[in-house]
């Protein structure tokens, strides 16, 4: 719901702030009083074309700000903007010079970005661009929506992604066939030669230390022999020493038995030290200087570092790559299996979607019935007996289209059925049916869309709809009509419209009048929102023209009274 209208420095428009609420908002004013500057910027923040000529003279920029309080479930297209419950603000700014810039929620985008958002917020109807129902695509929402639930839709959709995408993988596998052959031999090869390398977890870091030890084997058995005569072998050796000292140390543990286990620690310190000189003396025995030991490890070694350039490094990345090439060897030796099991599904899937498809053709044509009776007896009632309305439902064509069989008939299938929809339309009797952007008059369009806004009411979901030129070309009884099926519109969607007609005017929850005026010597239009009293001489105004006398004023008045209880 659009809650806040701010226009600066457009056109004649100087600085105008409105203030909307739900229901049906109307705006009259005299003619050239500027309502087209409002539809104007209305167009502009919907992300239609702008230009300098747009900003008012003598100012730099123009300013066009529109405030919207999302009611129910946020549009997807939304929600990386504004979070569920804010309310969301469109910005359009133009430069004198041309340039123009879009924001909401003030994030910079595209104007296509803001035109998208736009149609998710407003449909302006009248002799204008921005109308949903001008956009082809929306027909077939708004039939199918008319017509079925969205269940049906809803499995179509899968059946029908799936068999795209197995039909994507089939024709992956099929072209892939020389590669195929290719990588085969090459994972074959690969495998062949990890596997007969035997490689174990950890054995490339034990082969590193064996090179220490090997390229250190001198070094090692002479200072492992030095250290254990030092400790046990010389005359004077640190053990001989050591149990010499154990003895004076026994002899005055026996004085002061607090130091008993003292000696005993010191005792089994010996015996340690015994065992350590006798290691090391056995120690360069074990140490293997043959040169052929060494070169057998350093090839070991350098398959590692081959392994891991080809591989990955390390052996637990040369195991992974391994499994990761079995695994995809087996796929591709089972290639043909694979595309057999894929040829079955996809010839499942065109059955389940020619069905599917089948079902939501009968509820569409039934649908269709169904809505061109309700709309030509809606445009009936708007002043335009004769007019015909159809469904247009075409079937979806080769180039767009995936051949679908049930096993005996077939035909093709696109991404929302088995055919495209458009509706047409022949306001004038014994004229061909057309499409809705072929139609010319403003006044037709306007009543064709208020019409088609009535019987979808409930399944169409842009919450603002704006009506210009609803009244061109009727009066009287009609106009009343067309009042009231604008306040019924209110129930689903938030109306605002713009009039010449009292009979529809007095059917408003808020009234604005567009006045043009001068101010500081320069003319401007603005707007104001009429009080109750204000509301009578307007509707006054509208019946007689500027001869406003007392009982044109009671008529206004009765007028009101009686749309407010009808």
């Amino acid at each position: 719901m659009l809650i806040r209208l701010r226009v600066k420095n457009y056109a004649l428009i100087a600085d105008m702030d409105i203030s909307f609420r739900g229901g049906l908002n109307i705006l009259t004013g005299q003619t050239g009083a500027g309502k087209s500057i409002l539809i104007g910027s209305l167009n502009l923040i919907l992300g239609e074309k702008a230009s300098s000529e747009m900003v008012r003279s003598g100012e730099e920029e123009a300013l066009i700000e529109a405030s919207f309080d999302i009611v129910g479930r946020m549009p997807k297209s939304l929600s990386s903007y504004v979070c569920a419950g804010e309310p969301i603000l469109l910005k359009r700014q133009v430069i004198r010079g041309g340039r123009s810039y879009a924001f909401i929620n003030d994030h910079q985008v595209t104007i296509g970005k803001l035109k998208k958002v736009g149609e998710i917020l407003v449909d302006l109807l009248g002799q204008h661009h921005h109308q949903s129902l001008l956009n082809v695509d929306n027909h077939r929402r708004l039939l199918d929506h008319f017509a079925m639930d969205d269940e049906l839709l809803q499995k179509y959709t899968d059946q029908f992604e799936g068999l795209k995408r197995h039909q994507e993988i089939l024709e992956s596998l099929i072209n892939a066939d020389e590669l195929t052959k290719e990588r085969k031999e090459l994972y074959r090869f690969q495998l062949q030669e990890i596997n007969a390398a035997g490689l174990q977890s950890g054995e490339e870091k034990k082969l590193e230390q064996k090179v220490i030890v090997l390229r250190n084997a001198q070094k090692l058995k002479d200072t492992a022999r030095e250290i254990s005569y030092s400790l046990s072998e010389d005359d004077e050796s640190v053990l001989n020493r050591l149990r010499g000292m154990l003895k004076a140390f026994e002899s005055i543990s026996e004085l002061d038995n607090s130091l008993k286990e003292k000696a005993m620690q010191w005792k089994e310190s010996i015996y340690s030290l015994e065992d350590i000189a006798l290691d090391l003396s056995r120690y360069g025995d074990t140490i293997n200087t043959d040169p052929e030991e060494f070169t057998r490890i350093d090839e070991r070694l350098h398959l590692y570092r081959d392994f891991s350039k080809k591989y990955g490094p390390g052996y637990d990345s040369i195991i992974e790559y391994r499994d990761k090439i079995s695994k995809k060897l087996s796929n591709l030796e089972n290639r043909d299996e694979q595309i057999k099991d894929i040829d079955n599904k996809i010839s499942f899937l065109r059955e389940n979607v020619y069905d599917l498809g089948q079902k939501i053709s009968i509820k569409r044509m039934t649908g269709s019935s169904e809505l061109k009776k309700k709309i030509e007896a809606e445009l009936e009632e708007l002043g335009m007996k004769g007019t015909q309305f159809n469904v247009d439902i075409i079937p979806v064509s080769s180039n767009a289209g995936v051949e679908v069989t049930d096993g005996n008939d077939s035909c093709l299938a696109g991404k929302y059925g088995l055919e495209d929809i458009e509706f047409i339309i022949s306001p004038n009797p014994g004229e061909p049916l057309k499409a809705l952007a072929k139609i010319a008059s403003g006044g037709e369009i306007s009543r064709i869309m208020l019409a088609l806004k009535t019987v979808l009411a409930k399944v169409d979901a842009i919450p603002l709809l704006v009506f210009d030129e609803i009244d061109a070309g009727i009066g009287g009884d009609i106009a009343s009509l067309i009042g009231k099926k604008l306040k019924d519109l209110t129930q689903n969607h938030q109306i605002i419209c713009i009039t010449h007609l009292h009979q529809i005017a007095s059917f408003a929850d808020q009234h604005f009048q567009v006045r043009k005026g001068e101010k500081n010597g320069r003319t401007r239009t603005e707007v104001e929102q009429l009080t109750q009293e204000e509301r009578v001489a307007e509707i006054a105004r509208m019946i007689a023209g500027d001869e406003i006398t007392d009982l044109t004023i009671e008529h206004a008045r009765q007028f009101l009274q009686g749309t407010a209880e009808a």
